[in-house]
């Protein structure tokens, strides 16, 4: 994996913080990553990345690297259920998967960090005040496009039953996704709760709903 998007970044390395890179396996292993849900998360991270691709605008070439941000975004839980959120993030900035270019290290750690709790203008505000603010510009962009849609994408498998995208329509400034399967109404509302950072990033509304019983 080589993606070119144009931005660059100093290594963690030069703050201090001695990174040693591990290969995605070893995570599942090391920290008792539940697995089918890791995969789940990274089926529909893809699927969104496409779908959504005429909004979000991301280079095709990081569509490997939104895969890898889905697997891993739930490595904290082992160690710490209630914040595993900062758990991941401190993990990964440790041990970064080495299949990714180390200029985005730092996109895998923050993504994992905001992909659970309600976000909004207040908090993104108070982010840029920590680590994630030293950043520059391109990379902090880059991270919160990733992080919306794995949020969205977490949302999808809330409810452990299979969930996946039906149906999409596209009007003119937002689009309608239907969700299948028998957890479609959790997730769907699920998703409309997770969508708030697509829609602090971009102006066309995302829309869940069950797709109808046959």
């Amino acid at each position: 994996m080589n993606p070119d998007d144009g931005s660059s970044e100093k290594s963690q390395s030069e703050e201090g913080i001695l990174p040693e890179p591990l290969p995605l396996e070893a995570f599942f292993h090391k920290y008792g990553i539940e697995r089918s849900h890791a995969d789940n998360v990274a089926r529909n991270a893809l699927e969104l990345f496409d779908v959504l691709r005429s909004v979000h605008g991301l280079n095709p070439v990081l569509r490997e690297f939104v895969e890898i941000n889905a697997l891993v975004h739930d490595i904290g839980v082992v160690t710490d259920f209630e914040d595993h959120h900062k758990a991941g993030r401190d993990i990964l900035r440790f041990h970064p998967p080495s299949e990714v270019p180390e200029r985005l290290w730092p996109i895998i750690s923050w993504t994992a960090f905001l992909h659970k709790k309600k976000i909004g203008k207040k908090k993104l505000r108070k982010l840029k005040e920590k680590g994630f603010g030293k950043m520059s510009e391109d990379l902090q962009d880059l991270t919160l496009k990733v992080a919306a849609l794995i949020r969205l994408a977490d949302a999808l498998d809330y409810s452990r039953m299979e969930s996946r995208l039906g149906k999409v329509k596209f009007g003119k400034r937002s689009i309608r996704l239907e969700i299948e399967g028998q957890g479609a109404v959790i997730d769907a509302e699920r998703m409309a709760e997770k969508g708030d950072l697509w829609h602090l990033l971009y102006d066309t509304r995302l829309e869940f709903k069950p797709a109808p019983k046959k």
